[in-house]
């Protein structure tokens, strides 16, 4: 073989190495997400196709979205670690606010981008004021859960439970991530719901308190110490007392409330029935209230009895008190006291019930459940 074949068979070789290595590199270095080709884009696709019952192409699109979020945040990864190349950047020592400085002066607009637009989203302090801390991140941001709540909806409804809990749960495990915050209790409800249906005890009982204890009256031990406080002194002028001192607008806790009632109730736990039926109670009562002060011009509390008694001059009250196991609650507050010894507190809270419950079914339940 003379030198000019040896020459052209190296040269190619040499070729076909850099096209590798080229290619090699290029996989190496994530692609920006284009323009038109957003995660969020994708999501909504999926969200369209769920809504008209096309799940195959609600699936794909939704699993198109998480890919596309794992790219963007590859992608910023890579864009945010790529600036520690500049000295400048480094002699800032991690400080965040002072890279930001120092990333608009070099002009490195894209890093620039990321930083704020998670700074704004998150705040400096979520991330201690550290630029490493936003580098490392961008792991837990490359999850998207809004894809993966989707993705549980659409298995709980083709009846694939564990499938639906296995992506709702990785959802709440990042639900920080969620666009709007208070889809958070959403996505536990369901989880709880998806619990029950499994027939898994413990992690309906721990969904719902997930909720619960994001109320800081619930979390106020003096605040529920001190209503429990009232029912235990166990007398008929107990019950005026309870309902006028106290009042909780915080109404997110409410369903859960309910729910934990209804299931400490079965389970025999008459102390955690208790706790959980007063501050209910309560939370009730104070929407109750609010919607009574706007239909009735000068609305004054006038009583527990008076203010259900108001309630039942509307239909659309005693409906939503009916939905929303409002008029039942109440009862379980009634009898969950008598299962604690509160025999007194107890019989005068069934007498007002029997009286004045909007709901004939639960006026009939107070008067049975009365110890005579």
């Amino acid at each position: 073989m003379n030198r000019a074949i040896i020459h052209k068979h190296l040269v190619s070789a040499l070729l076909i190495l850099t096209v590798v290595v080229s290619g090699a590199f290029c996989d190496a270095i994530p692609r920006k997400v284009q323009k038109g080709q957003e995660a969020w884009r994708s999501l909504k696709q999926a969200q369209n196709a769920f809504e008209s019952n096309d799940f195959v192409h609600a699936i794909q699109f939704a699993e198109k979205a998480k890919e596309i979020r794992r790219q963007d945040a590859q992608w910023q990864s890579y864009t945010l670690e790529n600036t520690l190349r500049k000295a400048k950047v480094r002699k800032e020592h991690d400080v965040l606010d002072a890279v930001k400085v120092v990333l608009s002066e070099l002009e490195m607009k894209e890093a620039l981008d990321i930083v704020d637009f998670h700074v704004k989203a998150k705040g400096i302090d979520y991330f201690s004021n550290k630029f490493s801390k936003l580098v490392e991140y961008m792991d837990f941001y490359s999850h998207y859960p809004e894809a993966d709540y989707l993705l549980g909806k659409i298995y709980r409804l083709e009846g694939e439970f564990k499938i639906a809990a296995k992506y709702m749960e990785e959802a709440y495990k990042h639900s920080e991530n969620l666009d709007v915050p208070m889809q958070k209790y959403d996505l536990l409800y369901d989880l709880a719901d998806l619990s029950y249906d499994l027939d898994e005890k413990n992690n309906f009982e721990k969904y719902l308190l997930l909720i619960v204890k994001d109320d800081p009256y619930y979390r106020d031990e003096i605040f529920m110490k001190s209503i429990l406080r009232i029912i235990n002194e166990n007398s008929k002028k107990s019950v005026e007392k309870f309902f006028l001192l106290y009042r909780c607008e915080n109404d997110l806790s409410l369903e859960s409330l309910i729910k934990l009632c209804e299931f400490y109730s079965e389970i025999g736990e008459s102390e955690k029935t208790l706790r959980c039926s007063a501050l209910a109670s309560i939370i009730a009562l104070t929407k109750i209230e609010s919607v009574l002060s706007q239909r009735i011009i000068g609305y004054e509390y006038n009583g527990f009895e008076d203010a259900l008694t108001k309630c039942s001059r509307y239909s659309d009250i005693v409906d939503w008190g009916n939905k929303n196991k409002i008029w039942e609650i109440f009862c379980i507050l009634a009898t969950s006291s008598a299962d604690n010894g509160k025999i007194n507190y107890s019989n005068e809270l069934l007498k007002i019930l029997s009286r004045a419950e909007p709901e004939e079914y639960w006026r009939d339940y107070a008067s049975q459940k009365l110890i005579k």
